[in-house]
């Protein structure tokens, strides 16, 4: 009796001590937590390494066109190699994967500082070394994102997805804020040298995970049939077709200003690298309280709303700051531009998650990340060239307008998908009340 008391006080013991709100539930989970709060000094250091290596490019080169090159050069793994990403992640561990891809992780942005360092910087050694850290992201991604639902569970998923971006972009905050003011204090180089040594707080909490996850079946099938069986489960399900067309075009004409903030923050704002980092900034301030609004909402449905809602934001947003013309004003609409984007990505990463089964999870993920990943460099390459012939705020309005129109059309095709599959009992997430 004694015991069986003592253990009742314990638990409830752990259970006072991890009582949470509803916006923070999956921090309830060890392995989660470590998880969690590693990542917010990797992706700090990232968002620092982002901003400084657009700066620098923009430098070196004041092109626009070199800006969204960079981007394009950086992003272009994930146009195809997340594939293969995604087949390693259903095959081996995703732990043991993770534990390679952020150790990897470590050396472009070292080898970058150590040539800035040097003086002897190139346009060829930055995207050199971004094309590098694109191939290890490529195979990082995919068992990152699959590797949440084992850390959480089903319940758990859409409130760890929604934290998850909402770290991302805390570290958008600070990141820019910190890479400004280091790049104007003690140089460009800390900046790599600082974003090098953050991975490693991730390397050690993935040591200390421990999961069971869903073991991989290596036999019968040959590398080859797989990927072609995650191609054939994607086709076989219209509701993952139409978030996956949708994702391709917000991608594309949507999250593609992200290349031209350093042009605006120089030519429209008349700011340094301050200034710079201070929008992007500002842009993650209004992306955290998106994913902290999603979180919250986690359980209670209307993800179609969250959907669409998230790209009418997004859109209106961008709308309104291509008018711009001080930087307050500016700063200000990037708050919304930021809230909507990640409102769009996570509901859209949840429902894919939850629709998709345990065996098929790493390969859709994979491809998930291809259709994200070739949207990024043909946006950035596009926006470059659009912003230097078409001005930046031409083709601001222009994305904004065919974000617009590609989330009406979805939603009426999603409306048609829910209509015959009601016909035919199949389960769509169009329930408020109900998970996807």
């Amino acid at each position: 009796m004694e015991g069986n008391g003592s253990s009742t006080g314990q638990a409830r013991a752990r259970r006072r001590l991890f009582f949470l709100p509803s916006t923070f539930a999956s921090l309830r989970h060890r392995n989660y937590r470590l998880f969690f709060f590693a990542q917010i000094v990797s992706l700090i250091g990232t968002h620092m390494q982002w901003t400084a290596q657009s700066w620098l490019v923009y430098e070196i080169t004041e092109s626009r066109v070199d800006l969204g090159l960079i981007r394009m050069v950086q992003t272009l793994p994930l146009a195809i190699l997340p594939l293969f990403g995604g087949l390693v992640a259903d095959y081996f561990k995703k732990r043991s994967i993770l534990i390679m891809t952020q150790s990897l992780a470590i050396l472009p942005p070292v080898i970058l500082a150590l040539i800035v360092f040097t003086g002897a910087t190139q346009i060829w050694h930055i995207a050199l070394l971004a094309f590098i850290s694109g191939i290890v992201v490529s195979f990082d991604m995919p068992s990152r994102q699959a590797f949440v639902i084992d850390m959480v569970g089903r319940d758990d998923l859409m409130n760890a997805i929604s934290l998850n971006s909402g770290v991302f972009n805390t570290a958008r905050i600070l990141g820019p804020l910190v890479a400004g003011r280091m790049i104007a204090a003690v140089g460009i180089a800390y900046c790599f040298l600082a974003n090098g040594l953050s991975f490693l707080p991730v390397v050690l909490a993935l040591v200390f995970i421990s999961v069971s996850g869903v073991k991989a079946d290596r036999k019968g099938e040959s590398p080859m049939k797989r990927l072609r069986g995650g191609f054939a489960y994607l086709r076989s399900d219209t509701r993952l077709v139409g978030l996956f067309c949708l994702l391709t075009v917000v991608g594309v004409f949507g999250f593609s200003y992200m290349a031209l903030m350093p042009a605006f923050a120089k030519d429209v704002f008349g700011r340094g690298p301050r200034g710079y980092g201070d929008l992007m900034a500002f842009n993650g301030i209004g992306a955290v309280a998106g994913a902290l609004f999603v979180a919250t909402m986690a359980k209670r449905g209307g993800k179609l709303k969250l959907l669409f809602g998230g790209i009418l934001i997004l859109s209106c947003a961008l709308t309104a700051f291509s008018f711009a013309k001080h930087m307050t004003s500016g700063c200000v609409q990037l708050l919304f531009v930021g809230f909507g984007m990640i409102m769009f990505m996570t509901t859209a990463n949840t429902l894919v998650q939850t629709i998709v089964p345990d065996e098929y999870r790493g390969r859709v993920m994979g491809i998930w990340t291809i259709f994200f990943g070739g949207a990024l460099p043909v946006g950035s390459i596009a926006a470059g060239v659009a912003g230097e012939y078409l001005g930046l705020s031409m083709t601001l309005k222009i994305g904004s307008l065919v974000c617009l129109s590609s989330a009406f059309a979805a939603s009426i095709m999603l409306k048609k998908i829910i209509r015959i599959n009601l016909e035919k009992n199949v389960s769509l997430p169009q329930d408020e009340n109900q998970s996807p």
